[in-house]
């Protein structure tokens, strides 16, 4: 029986064509292309996801550090940067601004009319 098999086996030992490669090749090619752009995508919108979450949690610690009678923060001329001299003892650490938002890799808080605005900003 497993003289059988084994001449069996080395009847039918050809390899792959050319145009067997060449098409498996082209179809791994077409996928890549596929895939590639859409990886770029997610990325993108999963650091813009990380940015909105990054200014709730910032507007979250400025609103607590008024509220322990903190000194008034930034205003619409002069924004405050977040610093652990300020929120920054609010948050376990300051988050960054992902490149895909902003080059620049600090936020900025605002204060006009009792609102909490944060932004992007240069450090």
């Amino acid at each position: 029986m497993i003289d059988w098999i084994m001449k069996r086996l080395k009847k039918n030992n050809q390899g792959f064509t050319l145009i067997e490669l060449v098409v498996v090749i082209a179809i791994l090619g077409i996928l890549a292309g596929i895939a590639i752009p859409r990886l770029d995508e997610s990325r993108k919108r999963a650091a813009i996801t990380a940015h909105n979450a990054n200014v709730k949690t910032i507007e979250s610690a400025a609103t607590m550090y008024i509220a322990d009678g903190g000194e008034n923060l930034g205003s619409e001329n002069a924004p405050v940067v977040v610093t652990e001299e300020n929120v920054g003892k609010y948050l376990q650490e300051i988050p960054e601004v992902p490149k895909v938002v902003n080059e620049d890799s600090t936020y900025k808080i605002i204060i006009k009319d009792g609102e909490i605005t944060v932004i992007p900003g240069s450090e």
